[in-house]
């Protein structure tokens, strides 16, 4: 909270938003902009998309906001982190992880791009793998392997395999650190998913479009899951952020003028 003010400022292609720097591309510019990447070759690609409680999070402990900014792309997933920008005069696109997941699996069947699933639980990774070949029945789908783990998990195959796309869903930041950890393990894109599996395979069922357009999944995916509401914290506690740095900022303004 005693970072620059207002606490958002340009920093080449990134907007940094109380020091978490965010890539504010629209969902299908990302999509073709790691598209062109992997076709370049490139590997080790970290994707995070951190939702309102990942940025109050890192708003609270420096180490969370180091992890993020390890990423080549951390993208605007939840309504709050987008009217956080807004409040001081940008624009982030919402991109929620689950869509950026999929387009990306949808890519990849297009491209011939390898596609592997890490994390949740084994029934679940399962189903969300059947469900996603079902939708894109030219993907290369290399593998899955579920998240509760000791070690290192599936390191040695994903070596063997080196997929194209590594989707990890254990959520934050255990799946952040997980990725970064292993981020030379031969996979091109290796991107934190959270509860996409979850969505996939049926066991969460996504919110109406209508809500999604609203802004108001966060609270959607609560009623679905009730282990979710006690992350609810995180709204009021953005809201409370974006009110004082808002307030700080129009004062110092108004001191200078």
């Amino acid at each position: 909270m005693k970072g620059p003010t207002p606490p958002i400022r340009r920093r080449g292609e990134h907007l940094e938003l109380w020091g978490v720097r965010f890539t504010p591309l629209p969902l299908l510019d990302l999509v073709e902009e790691l598209r062109r990447r992997l076709r370049e070759g490139k590997r080790g690609i970290v994707v995070f998309t951190p939702d309102a409680r990942g940025l109050s999070l890192a708003i609270l402990e420096k180490e969370l906001r180091t992890l993020l900014n390890a990423a080549q792309y951390v993208v605007c997933d939840g309504i709050g982190v987008s009217l956080a920008a807004r409040a001081f005069g940008e624009q982030l696109p919402r991109v929620a992880g689950v869509d950026l997941a999929w387009e990306l699996c949808r890519m990849a069947a297009e491209e011939g791009f390898s596609v592997y699933l890490l994390g949740a639980r084994p029934e679940v990774v399962k189903k969300a793998a059947v469900a996603l070949t079902g939708a894109f029945p030219g993907l290369r789908l290399v593998g899955y392997h579920h998240g509760f783990f000791s070690g290192e998990g599936p390191v040695e195959e994903l070596r063997a395999l080196s997929p194209e796309i590594l989707l990890v869903g254990m959520g934050f930041p255990k799946q952040e650190r997980w990725i970064l950890a292993h981020r030379r393990c031969g996979a091109g894109i290796l991107m934190g998913v959270g509860s996409t599996f979850d969505i996939w395979s049926g066991r969460l069922p996504r919110a109406p479009k209508w809500v999604r357009k609203a802004g108001f999944e966060w609270l959607w995916r609560a009623f679905q899951d009730p282990r979710r509401v006690r992350k609810l914290w995180a709204v009021p506690f953005l809201l409370g952020c974006i009110a004082y740095s808002w307030t700080r900022w129009r004062v110092k303004v108004l001191f200078r003028s």
